[in-house]
């Protein structure tokens, strides 16, 4: 019997990892990358990050677009050459889309392009959570013209605004007042302008405006099996001090009461329900106030940045296995009682532009990570390096993930990393709230 034949599209950096997974379980491994609109791209320009992974390809094709017939095509011409392909798999948000639809046409496992549109598109998910009853804020669309053109939205503040189909925080805010949300309008045409080409071709021009909801901020990693909804990690969220829609860190588990976590997970699998998602692993953002659970936010692919490694680092088990087995369709069914003790991830971001101190060293970063016990970290800088203002993921300089005893340890260890890595890069870098609503 010949080895499964699996077509990696597009990839997060950490998706990468994906590979040696694949080849580990004893398949033949393709890759497909987009020149027009990658998130690989947009992650990362430093080719010796990626020929790790790349050397754990049978083949590496690259096409001009995801859009039109170029992928479809790719994958057909794997699949002649090296006979049926078994699955066609993405961790990247610009790609879940054309993978959905070349997956559906080619006759693999895949969730369906119409059932991830009412997901991913916010305004559709919303309009389907209505439908079916659950809690979710009152919202209204507006085109980028219409914003642009002064027109007043129905909604006051305090309101959040956001594509309708979005990536990485860009072109968003949480506007607590109008003067706020004048703001917004008012830089929005300079942020596109100087946006990366494919951020702009990834994010849509159509922005929901949603009522502000009040909560701590949680995520909820899912794998749907025919429709039964499993859920084998959750999170709490952090967010930044100087920009609350930015997302500073996460803790795993969530640390959240036996209660609370119920009333979470119980929603979610409503929430599944609602939009008819029966097949896939999911990223989902909920906010958890006092009127109970609302979503955020369902992410149509796996936990992205460092989350993979993370939930490694606590349960000892891989969830790129999860996600191979999954579209090879085994029947999977991981366990939330894996993870053991707490990790934090905390995303490393310059509170505003500045430059590396003269006497900043890597031994000197070294030690600071072994004070706290930290064995993770993707940080890779130099004396006098200049640094963007943190404001999204695509500014984020790096991630560490720190281990503890307790979600409230790891998190508060966290805090205090962030405080001495100051003194060390000789510029300030964003700190996270941590949030009392969850416990920590």
């Amino acid at each position: 019997m010949s080895a499964p034949h699996i077509a990696f599209v597009d990839s997060t950096l950490a998706g990468l990892s994906a590979f040696r997974t694949a080849r580990e379980l004893g398949c033949r491994v393709s890759f497909i990358e987009p020149r027009d609109s990658s998130f690989l791209a947009i992650s990362s320009a430093n080719a010796t990050r990626l020929r790790p992974h790349l050397s754990h390809l049978h083949e590496h094709l690259r096409i001009p677009s995801l859009g039109g017939d170029g992928l479809l095509a790719a994958l057909r011409e794997l699949g002649e050459r090296h006979g049926r392909l078994d699955a066609v798999i993405t961790t990247s948000e610009a790609a879940i889309l054309p993978v959905a639809r070349a997956a559906e046409a080619i006759g693999v496992l895949t969730p369906g392009a119409n059932a991830l549109e009412n997901a991913v598109f916010k305004d559709r998910c919303r309009t389907a959570l209505s439908h079916a009853g659950l809690r979710s804020p009152d919202f209204e669309v507006m085109s980028e013209n219409q914003l642009l053109s002064g027109r007043a939205p129905r909604l006051c503040a305090p309101l959040v605004v956001k594509p309708t189909r979005g990536f990485g925080k860009q072109f968003s805010a949480v506007c607590r007042t109008e003067s706020d949300f004048q703001r917004f309008v008012a830089t929005l045409q300079d942020a596109r302008r100087q946006s990366d080409p494919m951020i702009n071709h990834i994010v849509n021009r159509e922005y929901i405006l949603e009522a502000y909801i009040s909560g701590s901020l949680h995520s909820v990693e899912v794998v749907v099996v025919d429709g039964d909804v499993r859920i084998y990690a959750t999170t709490t969220r952090y967010r930044s001090r100087h920009n609350e829609l930015l997302e500073m860190g996460y803790c795993m588990p969530s640390g959240l009461s036996a209660e609370r976590l119920v009333a979470l997970e119980a929603y979610v699998r409503e929430v599944f329900r609602a939009v008819d998602l029966r097949f896939g692993l999911y990223h989902v953002e909920v906010i958890l106030g006092e009127d109970g659970p609302c979503l955020v936010e369902i992410n149509g692919r796996m936990m992205g940045g460092v989350g993979p490694q993370a939930y490694e680092s606590v349960s000892g088990q891989d969830a790129f296995r999860w996600l191979v087995r999954l579209h090879l369709g085994e029947d999977i069914t991981p366990d939330q009682a894996a993870i053991q003790g707490a990790a934090t991830v905390v995303l490393i971001g310059a509170r505003e532009a500045g430059t590396v101190s003269g006497a900043f060293t890597q031994a000197r970063l070294d030690a600071l990570l072994q004070r706290h016990g930290i064995g993770f970290c993707t940080l890779n800088l130099a004396p006098g390096q200049a640094l963007r203002r943190f404001e999204g993921n695509v500014s984020v300089l790096g991630h560490v993930i720190v281990p503890g005893a307790s979600a409230a340890a790891s998190a508060r260890q966290g805090q205090r990393f962030l405080h001495e890595l100051d003194e060390l890069l000789g510029v300030e870098v964003a700190k996270y709230e941590l949030d009392p609503e969850a416990g920590h």
